[in-house]
């Protein structure tokens, strides 16, 4: 399969030696060192942007993943293993040393993006147009830092109608002031403003770097849950009509040596630097028991249509059931905006507003074609809307399943009036958004999340 580089997040930090801005990352974010003191060139800029490409990869590897799907109910109780129980329990508190992880480092990324940000005035010889791809990719990464925060540490995007329930904290600055949560809205409205700033701003083309393509594919995906349909299907459609990328033939996305030709932005792994710990560590069911097991309901899915090839990615082991997508290697890619999921989201957004509907089938007609063969369990082009959502979710459950992004799916329809209930509670239960770390609770007036209550 032909490798394809474009829009990839890659580590680069693991690949470039950091000069000057050693000081910078020695010390962040809490002891005091001016950035003008640590950051001079273009080249030390550069290489503190590089930095949070590393901090991401350290979160997607998995982790924040493997968060999001013990909040569905694909998974069994995780027996051996009392932080994952606690995050299926919907018990977690400010105590739960891996929630308090993940919650660190996405702000530690955000610490860096923000001194990026600021630097600009110390930097000599860096030219505009440098400045701008520079500036594009920090408010990328900080964009797509925030919003994974508000997914996991607060309740869903129009949960109330001014969406004015409390967020996360939203930081645009390099400081580590206190601050309390701004709302839900705020947070919401900061990442789309620095997605179209990146959008408009990065280039085509970028190496291994964020692109004009990534940041639409996080657009659509971020407007879709914020239920503005005419903006997720333009920005899904600008990704799929580029021609830059092909649907995988062989239903692998979570490749080793090469990396799936309908990547639109991920994480590249290499045989001495893993990347992809957290799903190995958690699923891999070919050298062990693993951590985390599927749930019966999720097996008994997968095997209603016998002429799915996908029915392989789930299997029973003596009424224990496995996830087999990570088996077989030590390291893999892992693509976190792909085009399976872009087509899935286009065919749905479309089919909601009853437009094109043409293209919506012909969207889901392509993901069964390669799931089932050609012309089998395909949409008839004449396919009302209603069939065409449903089969949309359907092929979305499925092609997603391990990858963190189902809970962020029921949530929505949950507050689309859909009565969305979870392992016998509500999609908004307290609980279903994540405890923060104790030392927040420093901040006069921060409000914690309630806990308990789901049960």
């Amino acid at each position: 399969m032909k490798i394809n580089y474009k829009y990839l997040l890659i580590l680069a930090c693991g690949l470039m030696t950091l000069s000057a801005c050693d000081k910078l990352l020695e010390f962040e974010p809490g002891d005091v060192i001016l950035a003008e003191d640590a950051l001079k060139t273009p080249e030390d800029l550069q290489r503190l942007l590089n930095s949070n490409y590393d901090v991401i990869g350290n979160l997607f590897d998995g982790r924040v993943q493997v968060l999001s799907e013990l909040l569905t109910d694909n998974l069994s109780f995780p027996e051996d293993n009392n932080d994952y129980a606690a995050v299926y329990g919907r018990q977690t508190n400010f105590f739960t040393s891996t929630t308090n992880g993940v919650y660190s480092d996405f702000y530690r990324a955000i610490y860096r993006c923000n001194t990026v940000l600021e630097s600009f005035d110390f930097i000599e010889g860096l030219d505009d147009a440098e400045r701008s791809r520079i500036e594009a990719e920090a408010r990328f990464i900080r964009a797509l830092c925030h919003w994974s925060l508000v997914k996991l540490y607060a309740q869903p995007y129009n949960n109330t109608a001014n969406n004015g329930h409390l967020g996360i904290v939203l930081r645009l600055e390099a400081s580590q002031e206190p601050l309390g949560r701004n709302t839900v809205g705020e947070v919401y409205d900061a990442v789309v403003a620095d997605l179209r700033f990146a959008h408009d701003n990065l280039p085509i083309e970028n190496s291994f770097y964020a692109s004009r393509l990534s940041a639409a594919g996080y657009l659509a995906h971020v407007y879709f849950l914020m239920n503005d349909l005419p903006n997720a299907s333009l920005y899904a459609s600008e990704v799929i009509n580029s021609n830059a990328f092909s649907l995988d033939s062989d239903l692998d996305r979570y490749e080793q040596d090469n990396i799936s030709t309908e990547t639109v932005f991920g994480i590249v792994s290499f045989s001495n630097d893993f990347r992809n710990d957290g799903f190995s560590n958690n699923y891999r069911s070919d050298i062990g028991t693993p951590v985390l097991s599927m749930s019966e309901s999720v097996f008994s899915t997968f095997s209603l249509n016998p002429s799915d090839m996908r029915n392989d990615w789930i299997e029973n082991n003596n009424g224990s059931y496995f996830s087999t997508r990570f088996n077989g290697s030590n390291y893999f890619n892992v693509p976190l905006v792909h085009l399976t999921g872009l087509h899935l989201l286009r065919a749905e957004a479309l089919a909601a507003q009853n437009i094109d509907l043409d293209v919506a089938v012909a969207d889901v007609n392509a993901i069964r074609t390669r799931a089932f063969g050609e012309g089998i369990n395909q949409l008839p082009m004449d396919a009302a809307a209603e069939v065409i959502i449903n089969a949309a979710r359907e092929e979305m459950f499925k092609e997603t399943i391990c990858e963190g992004v189902w809970i962020d799916y029921l949530k929505r329809r949950g507050t689309l009036g859909e009565e969305i209930t979870i392992r016998n509670a509500p999609y908004d239960c307290p609980g279903m958004a994540l405890q923060f770390p104790n030392g927040e609770t420093s901040v006069s007036g921060f409000q914690l999340n309630p806990e308990g209550g789901c049960n």
